[in-house]
Protein backbone atom coordinates (compact mmCIF):
# COMPACT_ATOMS: atom_id res chain seq x y z
CA UNK A 1 0.00 0.00 0.00
CA UNK A 2 1.78 3.49 -1.13
CA UNK A 3 1.72 5.82 1.91
CA UNK A 4 0.10 8.58 1.87
CA UNK A 5 1.56 12.39 1.00
CA UNK A 6 1.76 14.56 3.94
CA UNK A 7 0.51 18.06 3.10
CA UNK A 8 3.07 20.32 3.51
CA UNK A 9 1.99 23.46 5.65
CA UNK A 10 1.48 26.63 4.11
CA UNK A 11 4.52 29.26 4.10
CA UNK A 12 4.19 32.21 6.26
CA UNK A 13 4.99 35.51 4.80
CA UNK A 14 8.42 37.48 6.36
CA UNK A 15 8.48 41.11 6.74
CA UNK A 16 11.28 43.43 7.67
CA UNK A 17 10.80 44.81 11.39
CA UNK A 18 14.60 45.94 11.99
CA UNK A 19 17.31 47.31 10.64
CA UNK A 20 21.11 47.20 12.35
CA UNK A 21 23.86 48.68 10.08
CA UNK A 22 27.68 50.12 11.28
CA UNK A 23 29.44 51.07 8.63
CA UNK A 24 32.17 53.93 7.14
CA UNK A 25 29.40 56.23 7.21
CA UNK A 26 27.23 55.62 9.71
CA UNK A 27 26.06 53.68 12.68
CA UNK A 28 22.47 53.08 13.94
CA UNK A 29 19.07 51.65 13.01
CA UNK A 30 16.71 52.48 10.22
CA UNK A 31 16.87 56.24 10.46
CA UNK A 32 20.53 55.91 10.34
CA UNK A 33 20.75 53.80 7.04
CA UNK A 34 17.93 56.19 5.22
CA UNK A 35 20.28 59.38 6.51
CA UNK A 36 23.23 57.60 4.50
CA UNK A 37 21.72 56.69 1.34
CA UNK A 38 22.05 60.70 0.37
CA UNK A 39 24.61 59.84 -2.11
CA UNK A 40 27.83 60.41 0.40
CA UNK A 41 30.86 58.23 -0.26
CA UNK A 42 32.37 56.72 2.81
CA UNK A 43 35.56 55.91 0.01
CA UNK A 44 38.81 57.21 0.79
CA UNK A 45 42.61 56.68 0.25
CA UNK A 46 43.84 54.14 2.45
CA UNK A 47 46.74 55.04 5.61
CA UNK A 48 50.09 53.29 4.71
CA UNK A 49 49.85 53.12 1.08
CA UNK A 50 52.67 54.00 -1.36
CA UNK A 51 51.96 56.22 -3.75
CA UNK A 52 52.58 53.31 -6.47
CA UNK A 53 50.39 51.00 -4.53
CA UNK A 54 47.52 49.73 -6.32
CA UNK A 55 44.42 49.77 -4.47
CA UNK A 56 44.85 52.67 -2.42
CA UNK A 57 41.21 53.04 -1.42
CA UNK A 58 38.90 51.57 0.82
CA UNK A 59 35.38 52.39 3.00
CA UNK A 60 36.75 52.13 6.41
CA UNK A 61 35.12 52.06 9.49
CA UNK A 62 36.30 54.36 12.33
CA UNK A 63 37.49 52.23 15.24
CA UNK A 64 36.65 54.98 18.03
CA UNK A 65 33.24 54.71 16.41
CA UNK A 66 33.00 51.37 16.75
CA UNK A 67 34.39 51.06 20.48
CA UNK A 68 31.30 53.71 21.22
CA UNK A 69 28.93 50.80 20.00
CA UNK A 70 30.80 47.75 22.60
CA UNK A 71 30.99 47.69 26.31
CA UNK A 72 34.75 47.47 27.21
CA UNK A 73 34.34 43.88 28.28
CA UNK A 74 33.60 42.72 25.10
CA UNK A 75 36.12 44.36 23.59
CA UNK A 76 38.88 42.81 24.83
CA UNK A 77 37.06 39.31 24.22
CA UNK A 78 36.11 40.01 21.03
CA UNK A 79 37.78 40.52 17.50
CA UNK A 80 37.56 43.02 15.45
CA UNK A 81 35.22 41.81 12.91
CA UNK A 82 32.95 40.07 15.83
CA UNK A 83 32.55 43.31 17.51
CA UNK A 84 31.20 44.69 13.83
CA UNK A 85 28.68 41.92 13.80
CA UNK A 86 27.76 41.97 17.78
CA UNK A 87 27.42 45.60 17.44
CA UNK A 88 25.09 45.93 14.27
CA UNK A 89 22.95 42.81 15.35
CA UNK A 90 22.13 44.79 18.74
CA UNK A 91 21.14 47.74 17.03
CA UNK A 92 18.90 45.75 14.69
CA UNK A 93 17.22 43.86 17.49
CA UNK A 94 16.87 47.43 19.29
CA UNK A 95 15.37 48.87 16.32
CA UNK A 96 12.94 45.99 15.90
CA UNK A 97 11.93 46.10 19.68
CA UNK A 98 12.25 42.17 19.48
CA UNK A 99 13.49 40.16 22.08
CA UNK A 100 15.57 36.60 21.96
CA UNK A 101 14.77 33.16 22.54
CA UNK A 102 14.00 29.79 21.22
CA UNK A 103 11.91 30.93 18.24
CA UNK A 104 14.74 33.91 16.98
CA UNK A 105 17.50 32.54 14.47
CA UNK A 106 20.54 34.03 12.81
CA UNK A 107 22.19 33.80 9.41
CA UNK A 108 25.27 35.68 8.73
CA UNK A 109 27.33 35.98 5.23
CA UNK A 110 30.56 36.94 5.27
CA UNK A 111 33.29 37.13 2.23
CA UNK A 112 36.32 36.59 4.04
CA UNK A 113 35.70 36.03 7.57
CA UNK A 114 38.13 36.93 10.57
CA UNK A 115 41.13 36.94 8.34
CA UNK A 116 43.17 39.19 10.68
CA UNK A 117 42.48 36.30 13.09
CA UNK A 118 44.01 33.75 10.84
CA UNK A 119 46.73 35.84 9.91
CA UNK A 120 48.04 36.56 13.49
CA UNK A 121 47.37 32.88 14.14
CA UNK A 122 49.51 31.82 11.45
CA UNK A 123 52.21 34.28 12.00
CA UNK A 124 52.53 33.13 15.79
CA UNK A 125 52.70 29.52 14.75
CA UNK A 126 55.39 30.55 12.37
CA UNK A 127 57.70 32.48 14.68
CA UNK A 128 57.31 30.11 18.15
CA UNK A 129 56.13 26.95 16.50
CA UNK A 130 53.34 25.10 18.21
CA UNK A 131 54.34 26.64 21.95
CA UNK A 132 53.06 30.29 19.72
CA UNK A 133 49.28 28.70 18.91
CA UNK A 134 46.94 30.73 21.09
CA UNK A 135 43.69 29.25 22.31
CA UNK A 136 42.05 32.80 22.34
CA UNK A 137 43.24 33.46 18.86
CA UNK A 138 42.11 29.84 17.27
CA UNK A 139 38.02 30.29 17.98
CA UNK A 140 38.14 33.63 15.62
CA UNK A 141 39.84 31.63 12.65
CA UNK A 142 37.03 29.48 12.47
CA UNK A 143 34.15 30.91 9.69
CA UNK A 144 30.77 30.73 12.09
CA UNK A 145 32.53 32.61 15.02
CA UNK A 146 30.55 36.13 14.10
CA UNK A 147 27.44 33.89 14.01
CA UNK A 148 28.11 32.39 17.24
CA UNK A 149 29.56 35.44 19.16
CA UNK A 150 26.35 37.28 17.38
CA UNK A 151 23.78 34.90 18.67
CA UNK A 152 24.87 35.04 22.24
CA UNK A 153 24.70 38.88 22.76
CA UNK A 154 21.35 38.98 21.30
CA UNK A 155 20.18 35.49 22.49
CA UNK A 156 19.39 33.80 19.48
CA UNK A 157 18.37 30.16 20.56
CA UNK A 158 17.19 28.44 16.73
CA UNK A 159 19.20 27.61 14.28
CA UNK A 160 22.01 29.43 13.29
CA UNK A 161 23.48 29.84 10.06
CA UNK A 162 26.72 31.17 9.03
CA UNK A 163 27.35 31.72 4.46
CA UNK A 164 30.82 32.27 2.57
CA UNK A 165 30.09 33.82 -1.23
CA UNK A 166 32.06 36.27 -3.08
CA UNK A 167 29.84 39.83 -3.75
CA UNK A 168 26.34 39.04 -3.21
CA UNK A 169 26.44 37.16 0.51
CA UNK A 170 24.80 39.36 2.17
CA UNK A 171 21.35 38.82 0.46
CA UNK A 172 21.63 35.79 -0.12
CA UNK A 173 21.69 35.57 4.02
CA UNK A 174 18.54 37.53 3.91
CA UNK A 175 17.16 35.65 1.48
CA UNK A 176 18.10 32.04 3.27
CA UNK A 177 16.63 34.18 6.90
CA UNK A 178 13.38 34.83 5.21
CA UNK A 179 13.04 30.79 3.90
CA UNK A 180 13.41 29.99 7.54
CA UNK A 181 10.94 32.24 8.77
CA UNK A 182 9.13 30.89 5.84
CA UNK A 183 8.97 27.41 6.62
CA UNK A 184 8.60 28.15 10.23
CA UNK A 185 12.16 26.61 11.25
CA UNK A 186 12.12 30.33 13.58
CA UNK A 187 9.59 32.90 14.03
CA UNK A 188 12.06 35.45 13.60
CA UNK A 189 15.56 35.93 12.00
CA UNK A 190 18.25 38.41 12.19
CA UNK A 191 19.96 37.96 8.88
CA UNK A 192 22.92 39.93 7.36
CA UNK A 193 26.94 40.08 6.11
CA UNK A 194 30.02 41.69 7.99
CA UNK A 195 33.31 41.96 6.76
CA UNK A 196 36.79 43.66 7.61
CA UNK A 197 39.33 45.22 5.35
CA UNK A 198 42.44 42.84 6.27
CA UNK A 199 45.73 44.75 5.31
CA UNK A 200 46.97 41.24 4.08
CA UNK A 201 43.74 40.30 1.70
CA UNK A 202 43.93 43.80 0.70
CA UNK A 203 47.01 44.39 -0.81
CA UNK A 204 47.25 40.42 -2.50
CA UNK A 205 43.99 41.30 -4.37
CA UNK A 206 45.30 44.47 -5.29
CA UNK A 207 48.68 42.60 -6.24
CA UNK A 208 46.42 40.42 -8.29
CA UNK A 209 44.74 43.43 -10.99
CA UNK A 210 41.26 42.16 -9.07
CA UNK A 211 40.34 45.72 -7.26
CA UNK A 212 40.67 49.04 -9.16
CA UNK A 213 42.74 49.74 -10.65
CA UNK A 214 42.43 46.54 -12.84
CA UNK A 215 45.43 46.27 -15.33
CA UNK A 216 43.24 48.21 -17.70
CA UNK A 217 43.64 51.84 -18.46
CA UNK A 218 41.85 54.28 -16.05
CA UNK A 219 41.62 55.67 -12.71
CA UNK A 220 41.06 54.10 -9.48
CA UNK A 221 37.68 54.21 -8.18
CA UNK A 222 34.47 52.64 -7.87
CA UNK A 223 32.31 52.74 -10.76
CA UNK A 224 29.83 50.13 -11.44
CA UNK A 225 28.15 49.67 -14.85
CA UNK A 226 30.18 52.89 -16.50
CA UNK A 227 32.02 52.14 -19.73
CA UNK A 228 35.37 52.63 -17.82
CA UNK A 229 34.88 50.74 -14.86
CA UNK A 230 38.28 49.03 -14.01
CA UNK A 231 37.37 46.96 -10.03
CA UNK A 232 35.91 47.18 -7.11
CA UNK A 233 36.66 49.12 -3.91
CA UNK A 234 36.57 47.33 -0.78
CA UNK A 235 35.04 48.47 2.45
CA UNK A 236 34.00 46.92 5.43
CA UNK A 237 31.04 47.10 7.67
CA UNK A 238 28.01 44.94 9.42
CA UNK A 239 24.40 45.28 8.12
CA UNK A 240 21.63 43.11 9.81
CA UNK A 241 17.92 42.86 9.36
CA UNK A 242 15.08 41.75 11.80
CA UNK A 243 12.69 39.40 9.72
CA UNK A 244 9.73 38.07 11.23
CA UNK A 245 6.94 36.37 10.29
CA UNK A 246 3.85 38.73 9.41
CA UNK A 247 1.23 37.20 11.87
CA UNK A 248 3.52 37.27 14.87
CA UNK A 249 4.74 40.87 14.45
CA UNK A 250 0.94 42.25 13.94
CA UNK A 251 0.44 40.37 16.98
CA UNK A 252 2.87 41.90 19.33
CA UNK A 253 2.52 45.59 17.48
CA UNK A 254 5.86 45.70 15.61
CA UNK A 255 6.37 48.28 13.49
CA UNK A 256 6.44 46.71 10.06
CA UNK A 257 9.01 48.21 7.00
CA UNK A 258 8.33 45.79 4.23
CA UNK A 259 7.57 42.55 2.94
CA UNK A 260 9.55 40.20 1.37
CA UNK A 261 7.64 39.22 -0.96
CA UNK A 262 9.69 36.34 -3.11
CA UNK A 263 13.11 35.26 -2.90
CA UNK A 264 14.74 33.09 -4.65
CA UNK A 265 18.51 31.82 -5.24
CA UNK A 266 20.71 29.81 -7.42
CA UNK A 267 23.71 28.61 -9.82
CA UNK A 268 23.85 30.04 -13.35
CA UNK A 269 26.11 27.15 -14.51
CA UNK A 270 27.79 29.35 -17.14
CA UNK A 271 30.89 31.79 -16.03
CA UNK A 272 30.25 35.12 -17.68
CA UNK A 273 33.50 35.48 -19.75
CA UNK A 274 32.71 32.16 -21.14
CA UNK A 275 28.62 32.92 -22.74
CA UNK A 276 26.36 35.81 -22.99
CA UNK A 277 23.50 35.91 -20.83
CA UNK A 278 21.53 34.33 -23.91
CA UNK A 279 23.16 30.95 -23.47
CA UNK A 280 22.56 31.02 -19.31
CA UNK A 281 19.77 28.05 -18.46
CA UNK A 282 16.95 29.91 -18.56
CA UNK A 283 15.38 27.37 -15.79
CA UNK A 284 17.13 29.18 -13.15
CA UNK A 285 15.01 30.19 -9.88
CA UNK A 286 16.14 33.62 -10.65
CA UNK A 287 15.00 33.91 -14.16
CA UNK A 288 11.82 32.29 -13.36
CA UNK A 289 10.90 34.39 -10.40
CA UNK A 290 12.12 37.52 -12.73
CA UNK A 291 10.36 36.17 -16.28
CA UNK A 292 7.05 38.26 -16.53
CA UNK A 293 3.68 36.88 -17.92
CA UNK A 294 3.24 37.19 -21.60
CA UNK A 295 2.00 41.03 -21.96
CA UNK A 296 2.70 42.00 -18.58
CA UNK A 297 3.27 45.72 -17.61
CA UNK A 298 5.85 47.04 -15.45
CA UNK A 299 5.92 45.22 -12.26
CA UNK A 300 8.86 46.53 -10.28
CA UNK A 301 9.51 50.84 -9.84
CA UNK A 302 12.94 50.69 -8.67
CA UNK A 303 16.13 48.27 -9.10
CA UNK A 304 19.47 47.54 -6.62
CA UNK A 305 22.12 45.62 -8.33
CA UNK A 306 25.48 43.98 -6.93
CA UNK A 307 27.52 45.84 -9.23
CA UNK A 308 30.58 46.84 -7.78
CA UNK A 309 33.24 48.41 -10.85
CA UNK A 310 34.21 44.23 -11.69
CA UNK A 311 33.55 44.75 -15.32
CA UNK A 312 32.92 41.17 -16.14
CA UNK A 313 30.40 40.92 -13.15
CA UNK A 314 28.79 44.35 -14.14
CA UNK A 315 28.28 43.17 -17.60
CA UNK A 316 26.76 39.98 -16.67
CA UNK A 317 24.88 41.10 -14.67
CA UNK A 318 23.19 43.99 -17.23
CA UNK A 319 22.97 41.03 -19.30
CA UNK A 320 20.85 39.07 -17.24
CA UNK A 321 18.34 42.07 -15.80
CA UNK A 322 17.88 43.07 -19.30
CA UNK A 323 17.17 39.09 -20.28
CA UNK A 324 14.56 38.13 -17.65
CA UNK A 325 12.74 41.43 -17.12
CA UNK A 326 10.36 42.54 -19.11
CA UNK A 327 10.30 44.95 -22.22
CA UNK A 328 8.47 47.75 -19.78
CA UNK A 329 11.16 47.62 -17.55
CA UNK A 330 14.40 47.88 -19.29
CA UNK A 331 14.18 51.91 -17.73
CA UNK A 332 15.45 50.15 -14.49
CA UNK A 333 18.78 49.54 -16.08
CA UNK A 334 21.38 49.78 -14.83
CA UNK A 335 20.40 49.10 -11.69
CA UNK A 336 21.31 51.29 -8.25
CA UNK A 337 24.56 50.37 -6.31
CA UNK A 338 25.30 51.26 -3.36
CA UNK A 339 29.24 50.21 -3.92
CA UNK A 340 30.44 53.32 -4.42
CA UNK A 341 29.29 54.54 -1.20
CA UNK A 342 30.15 51.85 1.06
CA UNK A 343 32.38 49.64 -0.59
CA UNK A 344 32.35 45.83 -1.03
CA UNK A 345 31.77 43.81 1.08
CA UNK A 346 30.03 41.27 3.15
CA UNK A 347 27.08 43.42 4.40
CA UNK A 348 26.73 45.41 0.91
CA UNK A 349 23.34 42.97 0.18
CA UNK A 350 21.92 43.70 3.31
CA UNK A 351 22.40 46.84 3.15
CA UNK A 352 20.95 46.71 -0.57
CA UNK A 353 17.97 44.84 0.87
CA UNK A 354 17.13 47.69 3.70
CA UNK A 355 17.90 50.43 0.88
CA UNK A 356 14.95 48.44 -1.16
CA UNK A 357 12.45 48.08 2.30
CA UNK A 358 12.88 51.80 3.46
CA UNK A 359 11.89 52.59 -0.69
CA UNK A 360 8.54 50.45 0.19
CA UNK A 361 8.17 52.03 3.13
CA UNK A 362 8.41 55.76 1.47
CA UNK A 363 5.84 54.54 -0.99
CA UNK A 364 8.29 53.56 -3.93
CA UNK A 365 7.31 49.94 -4.09
CA UNK A 366 7.92 47.36 -5.33
CA UNK A 367 11.57 46.94 -5.52
CA UNK A 368 13.74 44.44 -7.03
CA UNK A 369 17.34 43.48 -5.19
CA UNK A 370 19.25 41.38 -7.47
CA UNK A 371 22.79 40.31 -6.94
CA UNK A 372 25.30 38.16 -9.49
CA UNK A 373 28.81 37.09 -8.20
CA UNK A 374 31.74 35.86 -10.48
CA UNK A 375 31.30 32.13 -9.45
CA UNK A 376 27.58 31.91 -10.92
CA UNK A 377 25.52 32.63 -7.96
CA UNK A 378 22.53 34.71 -8.41
CA UNK A 379 19.97 36.38 -5.92
CA UNK A 380 16.89 38.06 -6.37
CA UNK A 381 14.34 39.43 -3.65
CA UNK A 382 11.25 41.20 -4.07
CA UNK A 383 10.34 44.06 -1.38
CA UNK A 384 6.73 45.52 -1.38
CA UNK A 385 3.95 46.83 1.30
CA UNK A 386 2.18 44.32 3.02
CA UNK A 387 -1.48 43.88 1.38
CA UNK A 388 -4.29 42.17 2.89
Amino acid sequence: MARPEMASPARRRVVITGIGTVNALTAGGARAVADALDGRSGIAPLAARDADDRGRLGAVIDDGALSSLIDAEAARRLSRICRLAVAACRLAVADARVAGGPGLAIVVGSEHGDFRSSEAFAESYLRRGPAGLSPMIFPNTVMNTMASVAAIAIGARAPSVTINQATVVGDLAVARGAALVARGDAEAAVAGGVDEISDLVHRQLAGLGALSPMRVAGDEGCQPFASDHNGPVLGEGATFLVLEALDGAQRRGARIIAEIAEAAWGNVPIRPHRASAARVDDRSPVARLLRPPAGAGPRFRRCYGAGNGDPAVDDWERALLARDLGPAERGLLPPISLAPQFGQHGGLGALRVAAAALDVAAGVAPVLVHGIARGGCRTALVLSPVSP
